[in-house]
Order: C-alpha cells, then sequence, then structure tokens
C-alpha cells in the first residue's frame, strides 16, 4: 500500500543474487556433508541467539567468497540481504541488526547494521575443536570419494606448508608460539645465488595429502612450523586411504626432500622395488646432495652419458631423452624452440637408511642386506643443461623401467605448491586468521582446506550436469535449479522504512502506476494485486 501510495523506495534488490551459494550448498546437502557442518556447535554457549549453522554458513561465504579479512565481511557479506536471506535473517534485520546490543554504545549511525558483528562470527568459530573439525574435512572427502569423484588408482602429492603468524598470537596451552629459524635467500630478483640469511617465523604447519588430477586435498593436519616434515607424514597419508576407502587406491606418493627419513619410507612402502606391485605403496623422492646414495647416482649417470654418446650402455642404466616444442611469438615473427631434457634411470641402488629401524648402526654388519631402490638422474632438464655435481637425485620404488615416469611424477609434485599451497595463501586467505591465535589458525586452515575440497568437486559435478542437460537429460542439480527459477524469477525485494516485500517485478511497476499491458489484458491492476496481499485499495484523499 505504501508502494503505491507514496511512489517511494528505500532500496530495492534482485533475488538472484545469490544463486552460486544456492547451488553450492544444495550440493553440500545432496551428497550427504552437511551433517558434518551442523555437527560443529561445540555446545558452550549460553542464552544463545543465533543457531550456530549461520556462523559456519558465514564462514563458508567467507572462504568461498575470497574475502580477505573478518572486517571486510561487515561490508561484503553481513549487509548483503541476498546472501543473509540464506542464512535465515530477513532485511529488515539485516538493516536494523537481529538484536538491539551494542546499539546504545554506538557514536556513530549506519546505513545498513547487518545481522550480526564479524566479532560475533570469529568468537564462536574460534572456539570449534580440533576432533570437530578434523570429523568436518575427513567427513567431507569421505562423502566426495562416495560420489564417485576420485579415479579408482590416484597418485598424490604430500607435502607440508607454513601457515605463518606473529609472536602476538595466543596458544591453547599458554606457550610461545612455535618458531623455526631458517637460511633463506632474500627476495632479490635476477640473482638465485644471494647469501642465505638466517630468518626466523613464527606460526604453524599444515601437513596435506593432494590429488592433482580433482585438486581435492584429501587428508590434513596442523602442528607447529617447528615440528618435522616427517612427524605427521604417515598419519596424514593413513588419514588419506582411510577417506577414499572402499571407492579409490593411492597407488603412489610423490614427495619433497623435507620427507627423507628411512622409517617413514619404508612403513609407507617396505617393499621397494619389486617387480610384484601387490602391496605397498610407490614412493618417489628426491634424494639430499649430502648422502652417499647421490653421489653414487650421479657419478653413474655422467658414466651412462658418456657412454651413450658412443652407442653404447651400461648395465642397469637407461639413457632417454624427451624434446618437447615451445612456440614463441605469433605470425611472421613466430618461432618453435625445442627444449630437451635428458635423464638415465639407474636400478638396484642400495640404500642402508631405508629400512624398519631406519639408520643404524647394523649397516656396518657384513650380515645387512641393503635395500635396493631405484633412482632417476635429471642430466638436462627443459633445455637446460645441469652442472656436474648438482643432478637431481629422485629415488622412488617404481619398477618401471622408463625413468620419466619417476621424473614426470616427480614433477607433478610441483603443482601442490602453485595449485595448492600459493591458492590457499594467495586467493583463499590461508594466513588471514579470524583471531590471532592458535584456535583462529586451525579453524582458518580447516574451512579453506574443505571448502577448496567441496568448489573443486562441485564445479566437476556443474560440468557433468551441464553435459547432460545439453544432450536433454536431467540430474540434482538440474531440478533445484529449475526450482530456484522459479521460485526467484522475476522476483524483487522492495524496501520502505521498516518494512519490506517479495514480490513480483511486474506487481512493483504496477503498483508505482505503470501500465503493464501483458497483465492489464488479464484483469491484473494496483487494486488485485493488493488485494492478493489483503490489502485494500483505500479511497484517494488528495
Amino acid at each position: 500500500m505504501a508502494l503505491h501510495r507514496t511512489r517511494t523506495i528505500d532500496h530495492i534488490y534482485g533475488l538472484d543474487v545469490a544463486a552460486f551459494y544456492d547451488e553450492l550448498f544444495h550440493y553440500i546437502q545432496e551428497i550427504g556433508a552437511w551433517p558434518y557442518f551442523e555437527a560443529l556447535d561445540h555446545g558452550q554457549r549460553e542464552g544463545s541467539l543465533y543457531p550456530f549453522i549461520q556462523f559456519v554458513m558465514v564462514m563458508m561465504m567467507r572462504c568461498v567468497g575470497g574475502v580477505q579479512s573478518m572486517m571486510a565481511m561487515h561490508d561484503v557479506l553481513l549487509t548483503d540481504e541476498a546472501l543473509m536471506a540464506m542464512v535465515g535473517f530477513n532485511a529488515v534485520q539485516v538493516r536494523d541488526g537481529a538484536t538491539a546490543r551494542g546499539v546504545s554504545r554506538r557514536t556513530t549511525s549506519v546505513e545498513v547494521r547487518g545481522a550480526f558483528s564479524f566479532e560475533t562470527v570469529a568468537d564462536n568459530v574460534v572456539r570449534i575443536g580440533v576432533e570437530k573439525l578434523a570429523a568436518l574435512f575427513n567427513g567431507a572427502i569421505r562423502c566426495l570419494a562416495a560420489q564417485k569423484v576420485f579415479a579408482k588408482k590416484l597418485d598424490v602429492v604430500l607435502d607440508a606448508t607454513d601457515d605463518e603468524a606473529t609472536p602476538t598470537y595466543t596458544t591453547d596451552d599458554g606457550r610461545p608460539v612455535p618458531k623455526v629459524t631458517r637460511e633463506k635467500r632474500p627476495e632479490v630478483r635476477n640473482n638465485r645465488h644471494a647469501t642465505r640469511v638466517a630468518v626466523t617465523v613464527w606460526g604453524w604447519k599444515v601437513w596435506l595429502v593432494w590429488e592433482p588430477q580433482s585438486k581435492i586435498p584429501l587428508a590434513m593436519m596442523i602442528d607447529g612450523i617447528n615440528v618435522a616434515d616427517n612427524k605427521h607424514a604417515y598419519a596424514v597419508l593413513e588419514q588419506a586411504r582411510q577417506n577414499v576407502a572402499g571407492h579409490a587406491v593411492i597407488r603412489s606418493v610423490a614427495l619433497d626432500r623435507g620427507f627423507i627419513d628411512g622409517k617413514l619410507l619404508f612403513a609407507v612402502d617396505p617393499r621397494g622395488a619389486a617387480v610384484d606391485r601387490k602391496a605397498g605403496t610407490i614412493l618417489y623422492i628426491p634424494a639430499r646432495s649430502d648422502m652417499t646414495i647421490t653421489t653414487d647416482a650421479r657419478e653413474i649417470a655422467r658414466r651412462a652419458a658418456a657412454e651413450a654418446a658412443k652407442g653404447r650402455e651400461i648395465d642397469g642404466c637407461v639413457y632417454r631423452e624427451r624434446t618437447r616444442e615451445v612456440s614463441h611469438s605469433s605470425g611472421k615473427k613466430a618461432w618453435i624452440e625445442k627444449r630437451t631434457t635428458t635423464v638415465v634411470g639407474i636400478r638396484d641402488l642400495p640404500c642402508d637408511w631405508w629400512g624398519e629401524e631406519g639408520c643404524t648402526s647394523k649397516a656396518n654388519s657384513k650380515y645387512f642386506k641393503s635395500k635396493l631402490v631405484n633412482a632417476t638422474v635429471v642430466l638436462r632438464w627443459d633445455g637446460t643443461e645441469i652442472e656436474a655435481g648438482k643432478e637431481v637425485v629422485i629415488l622412488t620404488t617404481d619398477p618401471s623401467a622408463d625413468p620419466f615416469t619417476a621424473f614426470d611424477a616427480y614433477d607433478d609434485r610441483s603443482l601442490i605448491e602453485n595449485t595448492c599451497n600459493r591458492e590457499a595463501k594467495e586467493h583463499w586467505f590461508l594466513e588471514h586468521h579470524p583471531k590471532r591465535s592458535e584456535a583462529g589458525v586451525r579453524t582458518q586452515a580447516y574451512f579453506v582446506f574443505v571448502c577448496m575440497a567441496l568448489v573443486a568437486a562441485f564445479r566437476m559435478y556443474l560440468e557433468k550436469s551441464d553435459e547432460v542437460e545439453r544432450r536433454g537429460g536431467e540430474t540434482g542439480i538440474t531440478r533445484y535449479r529449475r526450482e530456484l527459477e522459479r521460485q526467484n524469477r522475476g522476483k524483487v525485494v522492495v524496501f520502505i522504512d521498516d518494512h519490506f516485500a517479495i514480490i513480483w517485478n511486474y506487481e512493483f511497476a504496477i503498483l508505482l502506476g505503470a501500465v503493464v499491458k501483458d497483465r492489464a489484458l488479464m484483469g491484473e491492476s494496483a487494486e488485485t494485486v493488493l488485494k492478493k496481499y489483503g490489502v485494500g485499495l483505500a479511497p484517494d484523499t488528495s
């Protein structure tokens, strides 16, 4: 009635702003992962005003939407009527706040207050325990595995990445923030050989098992930044196995040299480079330069290369070259560069530290039998000749006779740095914690990586669904999209003072005094619209 009488409104919004989140949340419910989010309520709140799932949904929106900080949530999320409607607030609550708490202390007025504050969100989510967060992540990955998101045999990458903080953060038990001092080269361009300097870093570390094909993390764990990489490596790999059990198996794992530990590697793959691969997990890991096996492998590889130049081979060695073409420029100036990679595969190198007990004095006994592993030595990488004594030596238990198998597997390990770790820090804001505390670091890490996993799976699901739709088929998301479109197509939210209404766009035009011809032919007018909503047309006293 006020719209028809005054022809004046405060705001008007469409209802399709939150379509992506609508579909994402529907997908999470459809795969059965939503109960894990509902179970995050720690049950420690007294006189709570909001269901805990509302804070969880806002945190998910923050991660998926790439909102850099908790403070930015106010402008981007908490004051958005369409997004907050999904969480459970109406437009008046978004504009004026769901409660009057804090209003008396406000010194300046705001146009849109938001249903609750970002501090309220932060205060609640950091109280979620590590057990509930781990159950959320592992449960979500199991749901994805049940949806056949992963291949039957998985070649994964295991890595640990820093989640940096400052010494002012608070820890769960009051101890100082974990720190570690490392030798690093300064960030100096065009000088890869700058002198290393000691750098102290505070914070925590996240262990991840990542599947490169789906770009989904399969398992994660978090601990102090001063903890050795190999401490949680086996546990997180076992968790990944459990998360995909019954639907996929982990065939191989690529690691960085920080995980060099004989006991760990033996636990992952006790069989070594056996021809029969019915048990164990194939390993790919670069050796350190200070190891005897590295020196031996480099010397053998150089001799094999020299013999290959003469058309001869060394027993137990395979010399291979691979060339790829790289296009430069375009048009008349276009040219193609050929880049060659040269590797040497070496079979059955003795490795006395790779065993059930790790490096032990038993290796000095004449009865000790060293474990035999294979190695791939890289002599030229993508056209760049590697200096003698600095060749990359990749140790592997892969029985393949092709040395490029190990080379490609280790080369894929770099994908976790660029596609997972860097993506999490630069675009999902992993290190922008809701609170300056250990709990804040932990909460942000679990939310970021579970959302990365779900969004990656959701995108694959949409691609498959779109393909089915193009062929004339129907999927769950198809039906949901149709229902969502049916409910919201052509509707707007109109605000006048303390009131709002959700009406069809043609009704909005009619109440403003416009004539919508097709609706007029159907007998619709301002009077019929008002009557539809139970309001009579008051007489015009002007």
